[in-house]
């Protein structure tokens, strides 16, 4: 019987331990606070939102020249993520990639309606080497 035990919980704590997702950001990628616009960003870099209280947060980027860019959530897959161009909000469900045009602000959008426990949430944006001007969707 205590081999039966320990071998269900030897299976529940490798099932946990893989459910854990280090979100900390790499040390080389540059990380900017939300409550700062964030203009003519590197080509790697993360935005940390403080999603500590339920509601929205919202932080602008503006990138120098068009591009094509991959936006990541990387954080608590509860929280909800937007990227907003002024006429529509465009949902990331974990990451998508788009061409972002250069000397337009974007408004990103980060929701918590589900938890008010002490979080940082980061947003990941890496530029890719795709030509923009044959690239959809542009955004």
């Amino acid at each position: 019987m205590k081999s039966v035990i320990s071998f269900a919980g030897l299976l529940l704590l490798i099932n946990l331990t893989s459910c854990i997702k280090d979100t900390s950001p790499d040390e080389d990628i540059p990380v900017f606070s939300y409550a700062e616009p964030v203009v003519n960003p590197p080509d790697k870099f993360m935005i940390v939102f403080n999603t500590s209280w339920v509601g929205d947060r919202f932080s602008t980027v503006e990138f120098d020249t068009s591009a094509v860019w991959l936006i990541e959530k990387l954080g608590d897959g509860r929280i909800s993520l937007f990227i907003s161009n002024d006429s529509v909000n465009l949902p990331v469900t974990h990451a998508d990639t788009l061409g972002l045009r250069g000397a337009k602000e974007y408004t990103i959008i980060v929701n918590n309606v589900y938890t008010s426990e002490f979080n940082n949430f980061f947003v990941g944006f890496e530029k890719l080497d795709i030509a923009y001007e044959s690239f959809d969707p542009k955004f």
